[in-house]
Order: structure tokens, then C-alpha cells, then sequence
């Protein structure tokens, strides 16, 4: 046999039409496939990262130009904070942020006394400081009749200090209780402001 015969003869050769069209669309399918997962895909993602870093950059710059138009009224503001911080520093604690954490419960402790609610716990949170303001936080407990609560609350929040009433419980206490009237406990969270460092 010659060497064209043999040649003619080889594994594709013994095959239908249809299954060498078979074969060779199988064939393309793969390439598609091969060149879309390794070209086509990872260039895809490329693209789609750089346009969301674009993106990150155009909001970024868009807010340095809002600082920088903004740059020549901040000093003007700066003094309006300040003397508004001024205005404000007598309703402010003072000292340190344990003495004023100190002069907080004190000052809650007088009040509630004022209003006739009795105190079973006064605890202090761990101070906040940011820049050169402290945030206070004091948690209280107590127990005293409805109008008596109501009361503790109503002076706390009008009251000359910078006191705010971050989060208060009232449950339902014993019926008539040594204070007189429906006896309810009270549980919350007050916070208060210094200009002392920690």
C-alpha cells in the first residue's frame, strides 16, 4: 500500500460526514470556549474593574474640589464653632473625664433626689473623646412613682447642664410602694459633655 493510500486511510478518513462535521463543530465549540475563558472573560473583569476604580476616583475627586471651594470658609466657620462652643461651656462638665464623669452622676443623683425618685445604682460608662470634646455616659436605676419619673425626666431634659436622655426603661413596680402611688422602675442612660481631656 502506498504511503497516500495509508495516509488517506487514517482515523478521520474511516469517519462519516456527519461525525467529522460533529467532530469539528465539538472542535471549534472547545476554542470559543478556551479563548473566551482565557481572553474574552478575564479581559471582561479587567475592564469592569477599572471602570469601578474610575468611577471610585471621579467621586473622590468631585469631593477634594467640594473641600477645596469650600477651603476659604472654614476658618470663618471654625470661629463660629468655637464661639458657639464658648457660648455653651458653662452647661458643660469640667475637669478631667473621671472628675466629670463624677460631676454627671452627682448632678443626676441631685435631681432625682429634687424629684423624689430614689436611686438604686449610678454607674459611669467609659468616657468618649473626640478632638476636644468627652462624651459622659451614666447608666441609673431607681424606682419612684409615675408623676415622680415624669417629673426627673422632664427637668432633666430642660435643665441648665448639657444633658441628654440617651435611652430610657420604665417597667412596672410593686403596688404601692414606700413613695406612695403606683411604684414603677426606672432604668437610663444619660450622657453629658466636657471639655477636659481623658
Amino acid at each position: 500500500m502506498s504511503e497516500s493510500t495509508m495516509r488517506a486511510s487514517g482515523p478521520l478518513a474511516s469517519l462519516r460526514p456527519q461525525d467529522r462535521r460533529a467532530l469539528m463543530t465539538g472542535a471549534v465549540l472547545l476554542a470559543v470556549l478556551l479563548g473566551y475563558s482565557r481572553v474574552a472573560k478575564p479581559a471582561y473583569e479587567n475592564l469592569r474593574t477599572s471602570r469601578r476604580e474610575l468611577t471610585d476616583q471621579k467621586a473622590l475627586l468631585v469631593r477634594e474640589r467640594a473641600l477645596v471651594a469650600a477651603a476659604p470658609s472654614l476658618p470663618k466657620s471654625q470661629r463660629e464653632v468655637k464661639q458657639a462652643l464658648a457660648a455653651e461651656s458653662s452647661r458643660l462638665f469640667l475637669g478631667d473625664s473621671v472628675a466629670a464623669t463624677a460631676e454627671l452622676s452627682a448632678y443626676a443623683s441631685q435631681i432625682a433626689t429634687a424629684a423624689g425618685v430614689h436611686l438604686t445604682t449610678v454607674d459611669g460608662r467609659t468616657p468618649v473623646t473626640t478632638r476636644a470634646l468627652t462624651r459622659l455616659s451614666v447608666d441609673i436605676r431607681g424606682e419612684a412613682s409615675w408623676r415622680q419619673v415624669l417629673n426627673f425626666l422632664h427637668v432633666l431634659e430642660t435643665s441648665g447642664q448639657l444633658v441628654d436622655l440617651v435611652n430610657v426603661r420604665i417597667e412596672r413596680g410593686p403596688r404601692r410602694g414606700p413613695l406612695g402611688g403606683d411604684m414603677v422602675s426606672l432604668g437610663a442612660t444619660l450622657a453629658g459633655y466636657s471639655r477636659g481631656g481623658r
